[in-house]
Formats: C-alpha cells, sequence, structure tokens
C-alpha cells in the first residue's frame, strides 16, 4: 500500500512565489537577498498555520541554493543543496522544535556547532520553532551568540507567542508578523489542489471551508482532506462538509436573527433547537450569529465587511434586515453576544447557556431604543434633559418595569403607559 503524504506537507510551498498571502513578508524577504542586508537572526510570529515555518524553510533553502543569484533570490530546487533539503537530507540546517528542546543544554550544543563553519555551502543554518517555549536561561545563553554572530551562521526562529520572548532577544532580531490569509485567498488556493486531485467541489463548499479554517492555510487544507474521504465519485458536496464540519445552514442563521430582532422568543428558541438538532454545536451558532451582526454593522455604516464572513446567498438578505433595525439595537446585540462567548468558556453545555443568551437578546431587542424613548419622554411632558442629567442605563435594566423606574426618576411628572 503506497503512503498516503497529507495535503499540508504535499502542497508545501517550495519557493517564496508560492508563498499564499503573505506579500508584504515575501517582497521584504526577497529585497533583503537581493541587496544583502538580512540580519543573522530573523523571527517570524502569526497565528497557527499562516507559513511561518514553510517561510524560514524556504529562506534556508534560499540561502544555501547553489545556483543563488542577486537578481533572483528563489532558490532553484534543481541544484543538489536544494534537492538535499527537500528531502530532510541537509546537515547544514539543522531544525528543532522548541518544545521539546527547552533547556540551556540544548542551545549550548546549538552554540557550539555554530562555531564551526557548514561542510558545503556558504552558511549554516538554525531554524527553531515556537521558540518562545525556550527557557529564561536558554535564552540567556543564546543572547550572546546573536549579539556578535558568526558569519557564516543563520538563525530563524518561529512563534506564536511573542511576548513571552524577552525583550533582550527581540531587540537583536529582524522581526516579521504573519497576518491570517484571507478567506478569499483560501478558496483561490483550495480551488486549485482540488484540481490537481481531480476532485470536483463548488465555490460555496470552498468558501465553508475557508472560513471555517479562519485564516490558516494548514488547517483549510487539513479539512479538505477530511472532506475529500466522503466524496463519492469525484463531487464534494456542499452538505456532507457542514455536516462534517457541524455547522448550521446560513440561511437558518438569518431566520433566527430576525426571530431575535422581532423579540419573538417562542420562535427563536423554537429556530434554535431546529439547527441544534441538524448536528450544529452551540459554539458554531454563536460564531455564525457574531459574523452576521458584524456584517449587519458594516451595512448600516456604509462601509464593506473585512472578508467573507458569510456566503453570498444571505447577503441581500442581511442587507434587507439592516434597513429595518436600529444601530443601537446592533450594537446592543453584539455587546451582550460577546458577553456570551465569554460565558461559553466556563460551561460544559454550550447550547443551553446560547439559548438562555438568544433569550436575553430577544428580550433586549423588544426594550425601546434609548433616544426615541428620552425623546418622546420629552416632548410629551415638554421638558428637556438636563446637561447634567443622565439617561437611564437601559442595558441593566432587567425588566420594563425597572426601566420606567430609570426614566420616572428623571421625570416625576411622566406618564408611561
Amino acid at each position: 500500500m503506497a503512503v498516503y503524504i497529507p495535503l499540508a506537507i504535499k502542497y508545501r510551498p517550495q519557493k517564496f512565489s508560492e508563498v499564499i498571502g503573505q506579500d508584504i513578508v515575501v517582497k521584504i524577504i526577497l529585497g533583503g537577498m537581493q541587496k544583502n542586508r538580512l540580519g543573522s537572526a530573523m523571527l517570524f510570529s502569526g497565528t497557527r498555520g499562516v507559513g511561518k515555518t514553510t517561510i524560514a524553510r524556504i529562506l534556508a533553502k534560499a540561502f544555501r541554493c547553489e545556483n543563488h543569484q542577486n537578481n533572483d533570490p528563489e532558490p532553484c530546487c534543481q541544484c543538489e543543496s536544494c534537492l538535499n533539503f527537500s528531502h530532510d537530507n541537509q546537515m547544514d540546517v539543522i531544525e528543532i522544535d522548541a518544545a521539546g528542546n527547552t533547556g540551556v543544554d540544548d542551545i549550548r550544543e546549538i552554540i557550539d556547532s555554530g562555531r564551526y563553519k557548514p561542510s558545503t555551502g556558504e552558511f549554516k543554518i538554525f531554524i527553531i520553532d515556537e521558540v518562545h517555549m525556550l527557557s529564561k536561561s536558554a535564552f540567556n545563553a543564546l543572547l550572546k551568540t546573536l549579539e556578535e554572530p558568526p558569519p557564516h551562521v543563520k538563525f530563524l526562529f518561529a512563534t506564536t507567542e511573542t511576548y513571552k520572548i524577552p525583550e533582550t532577544i527581540m531587540s537583536r532580531i529582524l522581526r516579521f508578523d504573519l497576518k491570517r490569509v484571507e478567506s478569499d485567498l483560501i478558496a483561490q488556493h483550495l480551488s486549485s489542489i482540488c484540481n490537481q486531485e481531480n476532485i470536483s467541489a463548488g465555490a460555496d463548499v470552498l468558501a465553508l471551508i475557508a472560513r471555517a479554517a479562519d485564516g490558516s492555510i494548514r488547517d483549510s487544507l487539513s479539512i479538505l482532506d477530511q472532506a475529500i474521504n466522503l466524496v463519492v465519485g469525484s463531487e464534494l458536496l456542499l452538505q456532507d462538509v457542514k455536516d462534517m464540519l457541524n455547522v448550521s445552514d446560513d440561511n437558518d442563521i438569518v431566520d433566527l436573527l430576525d426571530l431575535l430582532f422581532s423579540a419573538d422568543i417562542k420562535n427563536a428558541i423554537a429556530k434554535y433547537r431546529e439547527i441544534i438538532r441538524g448536528n450544529a454545536s452551540g459554539t458554531k451558532v454563536m460564531n455564525s450569529l457574531t459574523d452576521c451582526i458584524h456584517v449587519l454593522t458594516c451595512f448600516k455604516t456604509g462601509v464593506p465587511p473585512l472578508e467573507a464572513l458569510v456566503s453570498d446567498d444571505i447577503m441581500p438578505k442581511l442587507k434587507k434586515m439592516a434597513e429595518k433595525i436600529s444601530t443601537a439595537a446592533v450594537s446592543r446585540i453584539w455587546q451582550m453576544l460577546l458577553k456570551g462567548t465569554e460565558e461559553l468558556k466556563f460551561c460544559d453545555r454550550p447550547e443551553i447557556v446560547l439559548e438562555m443568551l438568544l433569550v436575553r437578546i430577544a428580550y433586549a431587542s423588544g426594550l425601546p431604543d434609548l433616544r426615541e424613548l428620552i425623546e418622546g419622554i420629552e416632548k410629551k411632558n415638554s421638558k428637556p434633559l438636563a446637561k447634567n442629567e443622565k439617561m437611564p442605563d437601559i442595558e441593566n435594566c432587567k425588566s420594563p418595569e425597572s426601566l420606567s423606574d430609570e426614566v420616572l426618576k428623571m421625570f416625576p411628572g411622566a406618564e408611561i403607559q
């Protein structure tokens, strides 16, 4: 039986031109190599799966490429050095995981090895992944070498938690911050891979996987790897991917939002339970709701969403919904969802927590808008709000009766029907 190679490894970029979504970082590196202005120590930071270690490996390959030219710093991937690198057979490129090599003795071994020139090529290169896991004594041992590095040594670090690296180290290295990859770029990359794998997948399927990956190329390929196992024939179906990811249909989420904004608690809870019965998790429903609220806010403010957070087929519905609701209502629900996200972290029953949150949201949606309430009372009683008077705290009112009490404190003669 042939050994299966996961997509994340099979399609790992081998050149800078193949890196997805990190254009500015690649541009700086290529310019630095052309001008010979890259230092001896570089750090690549960012969330998981965005290309930190991949870029470090390509850079190491480029440094040692036998056909390297200043006007074209890309590794040729054909010379002996590049081929050995691709087969993990480079004795002058040492790659370690700091999570399992945290001690000072491990770093001293690297320092001692760095004193000797490479057996071939110009540079000896050390790639240290998750460098923030090194102990304090290990960082101290590395500090002197970073201050006065041998000319033939390059250190390439990668980390997801830059704040754990001592400032004395950070001040001596060149730092590259990698960003999350946009969903559109991930979907395009997945489409190219599906074509090479002879898999038919619609744009809606790839967009769903891209959104689920949350900016991580590696996560998107891992999800696609799983989804391909569901393929019957050669077509990857949207419903299969939804079931695999435990996500709800976007149209159901919009219907749920509509019921919440209408303060229809009974039907909102019934709709929510219907979504949950379809194998969608409470956490995924929460994330979908926050995405829709963000898009609604963008429609209300006239600015485009940061990226494709929801499918294209529900955008017209959200736009129509935005015309009927106030910005204050959208903002209020956003704040309640953020608070609910924190509550989910401390409970083993996220479905129940979210259901109780939806009850509060639907109830709050039925409360009057604060500004309209004040203006209505002013108009009825002909008494404007004084400059030093505070508006009633609608956010912390637990019932319409308590809201009325807050208002009556300001307007003793007012009557609220």
